[in-house]
């Protein structure tokens, strides 16, 4: 018989109460998470606590309840049949599960999608037997839907293993069958970086007819905060009291983790001029109201102001409203060599990340290279 071999549960917790914390461990090749302790009929949820100290009691409970039960010989894999669901079944538990957490608007948004397109797409007669019953081939036919382009397949395609990946976590399914269907290369979007002169005129622009969008455009530009959920959801009580700072917790940046962002003295300049009349902590720099604009308000913004752009020449093909954080990038690579200090700023995962943004930019390509040349 086949020794199973594992490695021992992991604790995973950051101090945001509202970021999920669990323990991670290896069991036969397979990285599995647990948030709660229901796969061993145990009552352990830990991120239903209420302070930073029962979470770490409650998930180091959890982390001996595991650890105990795989030395035992329990296998995290197997299905248990008396839980086994119908496949439609299964996708509404996951979905429920994912909208009830403390998750992005837009990761909700497309886990949704996928859900109505795949259960409409996938017939009546499949939907209802055990996911495990399910021929792959209905996952392949319903992703070659999306090969317009190879970007909007594989988004397709993570959305719903998503769904796929957390029904073997339940114990609904052995395996994530969407692992198996193709996959394909996406192309990556170039954002063309500002030249100097270019950068001002823009500015110039947008700053007489697109005031709400010059503001993003700066923020974008000088503290590297990403424009469509970063900058458009910030309040005034996220912005310090001599407008010198920005502090985020986990869940209002992509990081995750709780973050301090410095504002330049051009910025705070404007934000000073914008706020100071502003005594309510919980309005949005950009409404000056409690509510903030849509989630497409600065796509649509910028399509407009594109348009009068590119007809007098301000702007080229392929500068974006992300091009103003493409180019901060490659000003403070270019001014300090520091790939660590880029990555923090970027709020990279990690330092792969980064040099790949600016392997992308062209950065590393040519100037990192030639000043590692060795002398004589």
């Amino acid at each position: 018989m086949r020794q199973i071999m594992f490695t021992d549960p992991k604790i995973v917790l950051t101090e945001d109460l509202n970021v999920r914390g669990y323990i991670t461990y290896y069991f036969d090749g397979k990285r599995i998470r647990e948030y709660n302790a229901k796969k061993l009929n145990a009552d352990i949820n830990p991120n239903f606590a209420k302070t930073y100290s029962d979470k770490k009691r409650l998930l180091a409970k959890l982390q001996f309840e595991f650890k105990k039960a795989l030395n035992s010989g329990w296998s995290p894999l197997q299905v248990d049949l008396n839980k086994s669901v119908s496949l439609k079944e299964a996708m509404n538990n996951v979905l429920n599960e994912k909208l009830s957490s403390g998750y992005s608007k837009t990761y909700k948004r497309d886990l949704n999608k996928v859900f109505d397109q795949f259960t409409s797409f996938i017939p009546k007669s499949i939907l209802n037997q055990f996911v495990d019953n399910v021929d792959p081939s209905y996952i392949e036919d319903f992703l070659c839907q999306f090969k317009s382009s190879n970007r909007h397949y594989m988004n397709k395609r993570r959305s719903l293993s998503v769904f796929f990946s957390e029904m073997v976590k339940r114990g609904y399914a052995n395996k994530n069958i969407v692992l198996n269907t193709s996959s394909l290369k996406a192309k990556s979007v170039l954002h063309t970086p500002y030249k100097k002169e270019e950068l001002k005129s823009v500015l110039e622009f947008l700053s007489v007819d697109f005031p709400n969008l010059h503001l993003c455009c700066m923020l974008t530009y000088g503290c590297l905060l990403r424009p469509h959920q970063e900058i458009r959801l910030l309040k005034r009580k996220h912005i310090n009291d001599n407008f010198s700072e920005i502090h985020l917790s986990g869940s209002e940046n992509k990081s995750g983790r709780i973050r301090t962002v410095y504002i330049p003295g051009y910025i705070s300049e404007i934000l000073r001029v914008r706020l100071e009349a502003c005594d309510n902590m919980e309005f949005n720099i950009f409404t000056l109201d409690e509510c903030a604009f849509n989630e497409d308000y600065f796509k649509t913004q910028w399509s407009r102001a594109k348009v009068e752009m590119l007809k007098s020449g301000l702007i080229r093909k392929g500068q974006t409203l992300y091009s103003f954080r493409h180019t901060a990038a490659i000003n403070v690579y270019r001014k300090t060599k520091d790939l660590h200090i880029l990555q923090q700023l970027l709020q990279h995962s990690n330092m792969i990340v980064t040099l790949n943004y600016l392997r992308g930019l062209g950065e590393i390509n040519d100037e990192r290279l030639r000043d590692v040349l060795p002398e004589l």
